[in-house]
């Protein structure tokens, strides 16, 4: 049997073993078998069938050396791989990872395999199936690269609109309260513009500062006290209202809510699951917070109503620089600071008290961001 055939006969084993070995990688953890063998299938079958191809050496050559990506090489089921495990918080050390191990998870069956080739037509064999590996590598890597810098630019395009919005609101009520003779009526809406403004400015300031303290590797600091979660929730409830007075808001709280944990940051945490409620969430109906003690932890959730979160985007809506605006959105409607950071500040803030966090969205329940906190941390 030729390595291409036993690729093919194989194909499912080989799979699993990918499978498994993407879920001990730290972004693979949390996702589904579905995501994680994603287009595993396929690139085995593209290698396979490129093996059984016959090229000249002259033909294998100008593969060896082709580095200018091409309309296939950028669709193809490795490139499309490349970009989803980009999408779902893999770096590239993990994406070369998972390749590597697929090459030594391959050449380990084959080994162990009856029946196989052996000598010079085996070598061919093996050098044909590092061809193509090598080429769906460099095929991920290329669009993993490219959908980098797509984010990057992006997000400096998303961080301009963002502070220009905020700073034209303070240049404008600037402007106003220049005029001699201007009434208190005026005057004190110019004001409370100009303190709207700067909240919304410092917010994006604070979330962008965070993303780049856990990019550098130092994480989240937290300093843990003995805290009762019932004022946070309502401190963290009266920033949302300021804000936004248009917006109904409900809040229910039952139980000890004391625990050690970090104040300042848990109310970080919920203000960004309530605007992200907000933004996403219907104006029809309330934005709910619910705080419950239970007798090992404390579960606070943030509900609201409106088009559910797609199914596709539930995986890696904890992300940065990940938005999913809801379906029938127009493009104007846009958060205030719609970063994308928002919901990974939330998780980073989370998992640093030692705590969980869930999303469930479906029309009939709405959105349901669920914190669970224990009362004695790990």
């Amino acid at each position: 049997m030729t390595l291409s055939a036993f690729i093919k006969e194989n194909l499912d084993a080989i799979v699993a073993d990918w499978e498994a070995f993407a879920r001990t990688l730290p972004a693979g953890q949390a996702m589904s078998a579905l995501a994680l063998r994603d287009h595993s299938r396929e690139i085995l079958l593209a290698i396979a069938d490129d093996m059984a191809r016959q090229r000249s050496d002259q033909e294998r050559a100008d593969q060896a050396q082709d580095i200018v990506p091409t309309e296939a090489s950028t669709t193809s089921a490795a490139a499309e791989h490349g970009a989803l495990r980009q999408m779902a918080g893999f770096d590239l050390v993990q994406l070369f990872a998972e390749f590597r191990a697929l090459r030594a998870s391959v050449m380990a069956f084959w080994q162990c395999s009856e029946g196989t080739e052996q000598g010079a037509s085996s070598i061919e064999e093996i050098t044909r199936f590092n061809e193509g590996m090598d080429k769906a590598l460099a095929q991920s890597v290329q669009r993993y690269s490219s959908e980098v810098a797509a984010s990057r630019d992006m997000f400096l395009a998303v961080l301009g609109h963002d502070l220009r919005g905020p700073l034209s609101g303070i240049e404008m009520s600037a402007m106003l309260l220049a005029k001699a003779g201007l009434s208190e009526a005026p005057r004190q809406q110019a004001a409370a513009r100009i303190k709207r403004a700067s909240r919304d400015m410092k917010r994006l300031i604070t979330d962008l500062l965070e993303y780049t303290r856990t990019r550098l590797g130092a994480g989240i600091p937290i300093d843990r006290a003995a805290c009762d979660l019932g004022p946070v929730c309502e401190a963290s409830l009266e920033d949302i209202r300021a804000g936004n007075p248009d917006q109904q808001f409900v809040q229910q709280v039952s139980g000890d809510l004391c625990l050690q944990a970090d104040a300042a940051r848990m109310q970080q945490a919920l203000s960004n699951l309530l605007s992200n409620a907000v933004q996403h969430g219907s104006q029809r109906s309330a934005v709910t917070l619910t705080a419950d003690g239970e007798a090992d932890a404390v579960v606070l959730k943030v509900i609201n109503t409106g088009e559910p979160i797609p199914a596709d985007a539930l995986p890696v809506i904890f992300e940065p620089l990940v938005q999913s605006p809801s379906p029938g959105s127009e493009v104007h409607e846009r958060s205030k600071t719609s970063l994308g950071l928002g919901l990974f500040i939330v998780r980073e803030i989370v998992l640093a008290h030692g705590g969980t966090i869930t999303v469930e969205s479906s029309m009939a329940a709405g959105t349901v961001f669920t914190i669970r906190l224990p009362r004695v941390p790990a």
